[in-house]
């Protein structure tokens, strides 16, 4: 039996329960896009949006955890897994927890953001910290760092989060 609660487990700052700092030796940091508003492939129109190339950068030169928890366009653009992955992941009966697609595409049940983000920490729980960009205000979600597109780009621009991403002209 635990000797403390999982409450005492969870570090602010940190998904889920704390196990560690490292995965593999380099610290992991899970990254939630959203896309319209959010990536310059769809910015808002009166503030600046993450470079794609950044979304990108993240999800294939770094050990970092990337998905696309908003418009699902993103995965194909950058390359990255989304929602069905993650239900593929999570859910016992996996995609198929899902439902039936229409003839849009669309599922009979889909996640609420603050869910698929509660579902990505309890996947990653090494992660070292969680980070949610989006054009919706999701700083309500225990355990996630939330900025819009505007204050990331700042905090990466300023060295706040270290991700070392490529210039805005690669």
């Amino acid at each position: 039996m635990l000797s403390r609660t999982l409450a005492e487990y969870y570090i602010p700052g940190h998904c889920a329960l704390y196990n560690g700092f490292e995965r593999g030796g380099v610290p992991m940091m899970v990254f939630a896009f959203d896309r319209d508003w959010t990536v310059d492939v769809n910015p808002h129109p009166q503030h600046e949006a993450v470079p794609l190339a950044w979304v990108r950068h993240l999800a294939h030169d770094t050990d970092h955890e990337v998905w696309a928890i908003g418009n699902q366009d993103l995965k194909e653009e950058a390359d990255i897994p989304g929602i069905e992955a993650l239900a593929e992941r999570y859910y016992e009966e996996g995609v198929g927890r899902l439902g039936e697609q229409n003839e849009f595409g669309r599922y009979e049940y889909w996640p609420e953001r603050p869910d698929r983000l509660r579902i990505l920490a309890e996947e990653f729980p090494d992660a070292t910290e969680c980070i949610v960009v989006d054009d919706i205000d999701l700083s309500d979600v225990e355990g996630w760092s939330h900025y819009y597109a505007w204050d990331f780009v700042l905090a990466v621009e300023r060295g706040g989060i270290p991700i070392d991403p490529p210039s805005r002209e690669e």
